[in-house]
């Protein structure tokens, strides 16, 4: 449990009421325990942000100019109840707020002052938070996209704001999910891992050694990582790439491009499990020239009309299967469930239709990468 949420349990026991803890652009960043939660607050919990329809229904209640603890009403075309917001501010600059249910307006006013020291506190803890996750975003960039000279000064700084060191063998995950990354300034500090934004979607986490995945599924992966600060259902499951581990923090940009090659296999498959840059077998050329060149090398204009027409599945579901199967005609012909006579007779068609001799490894190499690459690289 990070301050934050120790200051949430402690503004819900001393105003009585469930509380939860969001940025000031309305990310959910704790929450104690609920009971009797409206529409809104369901939302916030699960989805971890509110939609854009209630941030503007809120702000129209004067929250962000207001200094000291504001009710707001009830809105129930909106799903939403009365409530106590107490704007946490640091230097005249909202940083969140907190929010505690109380449809019958049962929190005493005498209360406020000390609701506002709470909030007070956590909004120093947010700006100095943000500060140091604004330091770390900039020095990551640096180190995975700067010369040398460059990504070693970045390492040096992201080792003094972190518990790395800067020997450290690290591995780099990324995580993506429809939704904006969430605040993660406000995630508790660990030993071993840093978070840092790569792009408003995608987070990139820094990680001491190498990843024990152990058939986990990337929430609960994301979790024990301190992604997901409480665990909670997800409307979408997140898709995670794993780069393989490097010698030492400088050398962070080798990983974080596996990690980009893995994240891109993984979108082609169904989310929820972790893809790993080690698993990728020869996937892993994705990341050695570009899209283009690539297609160029491993498809012919007469393999990739092949691999194109829709007329031909059966026919590229054969070949696949049999190239799998290492050229095992008795093995393919099981897994197809047709006679062995059946498949020389398509795997004849494919000769024809692709100009390629299954009798010569070379060729069956040069359609198996096609069959395995062309996911990729052909148009959709």
């Amino acid at each position: 449990m990070t301050e934050l949420d120790d200051l949430v349990e402690e503004m819900a026991v001393l105003l009585g009421a469930p509380c939860t803890l969001e940025d000031a652009d309305f990310n959910l960043l704790g929450y104690s325990g609920q009971r009797d939660v409206d529409d809104v607050r369901q939302r916030s919990i699960l989805e971890r942000r509110a939609t854009s329809q209630v941030r503007d229904w809120f702000h129209a209640q004067g929250i962000r100019t207001s200094s000291t603890p504001i009710r707001t009403p009830a809105d129930p075309d909106l799903g939403i109840s009365a409530r106590l917001c107490v704007p946490a501010r640091h230097l005249n600059r909202v940083q969140g707020y907190f929010w505690l249910l109380d449809p019958n307006e049962t929190i005493s006013e005498n209360d406020w002052p000390a609701a506002t020291r709470i909030a007070e506190v956590a909004a120093l803890l947010l700006s100095q938070s943000t500060r140091r996750q604004t330091r770390l975003n900039l020095f990551y960039r640096d180190l995975v996209e700067g010369d040398r000279m460059t990504a070693r000064a970045a390492a040096k700084e992201i080792a003094l704001a972190s518990n790395l060191r800067i020997g450290d063998p690290v591995t780099c995950l990324l995580v993506e999910h429809p939704t904006p990354v969430e605040n993660l300034s406000a995630q508790a500090r660990r030993d071993d891992v840093v978070w840092v934004q790569e792009s408003p979607t995608i987070a990139s986490a820094i990680v001491r050694g190498h990843i024990k995945t152990q058939a986990l599924s990337a929430t609960e992966l994301l979790t024990r990582l301190g992604y997901l600060r409480r665990s909670r259902p997800l409307t979408t499951a997140p898709f995670v790439g794993i780069g393989p581990q490097v010698n030492a923090l400088e050398d962070l940009r080798r990983s974080r491009w596996g990690a980009l090659t893995a994240l891109r296999i993984a979108r082609a498959n169904p989310p929820g499990e972790p893809t790993e840059w080690a698993a990728l077998g020869v996937l892993k050329l994705l990341s050695a020239a570009a899209d283009h060149d690539l297609a160029e090398a491993v498809v012919s204009e007469q393999l990739m009309a092949f691999l194109s027409d829709d007329r031909h599945a059966e026919l590229v579901h054969t070949a696949r299967v049999y190239l799998d199967a290492a050229g095992s005609a008795a093995h393919a012909a099981s897994v197809l469930n047709v006679h062995r006579q059946s498949l020389y007779h398509r795997l004849a068609q494919v000769e024809r239709r692709t100009g390629l001799d299954l009798k010569r490894g070379a060729d069956r190499t040069y359609l198996h990468l096609a069959l395995i690459l062309g996911d990729f690289l052909l148009p959709s």
